[in-house]
């Protein structure tokens, strides 16, 4: 069983052929995935991300999980919904390669997030991403109450003390 590293993917063309050989269901999977697309012209660049982007919204497949696919591109980050990055230095480093062997606790780990893998092929995309986006708000939520109560609590704490000091 092989860790969740990158698995860096050139792309030199828009030929269908091409796409056909990288973009699968399967593609994300197992590892996260860097799609390179700077061997591209830079009108090419913005051509296969609406590609790419499409091949995920027809077939109800994620880019987020089980894991990420990110774009390695020269556009603006503001044309697609996908992570993306300027340069593969870039890209977030907690799934680059590690030169330390594993341990059992962390053997026993991986053998359990592929039995999440598992489970994660068979569900729908937009209905997680949906309950995602509101256990975020409510979280949200209680973390402004929070909030609001430490000040309130700090403000009835300087009236307490005012009245004790007279």
């Amino acid at each position: 069983m092989s860790l969740p590293i990158y698995q860096h993917i050139n792309v030199k063309s828009l030929q269908l052929d091409d796409l056909k050989n990288f973009l699968n269901p399967e593609m994300n999977m197992r590892h996260p995935v860097a799609l390179n697309l700077k061997q591209l012209e830079f009108d090419q660049q913005r051509e296969m991300v609406g590609l790419i982007e499409n091949f995920f919204s027809t077939n109800n497949f994620s880019y987020k999980f089980p894991y990420p696919v990110y774009l390695v591109m020269d556009q603006e980050s503001s044309i697609t919904q996908m992570p993306n990055a300027k340069s593969v230095e870039e890209l977030p480093r907690f799934f680059s390669q590690k030169d330390t062997k594993m341990n059992v606790k962390e053997s026993h780990l991986l053998g359990r997030n592929k039995l999440l893998q598992q489970e994660l092929r068979n569900a729908d995309p937009e209905y997680v991403d949906t309950n995602l986006q509101k256990y975020g708000a409510i979280h949200r939520k209680v973390f402004e109450l929070d909030k609001e109560r430490l000040f309130y609590r700090s403000i009835l704490n300087r009236l307490i003390k005012a009245n004790k000091n007279g």
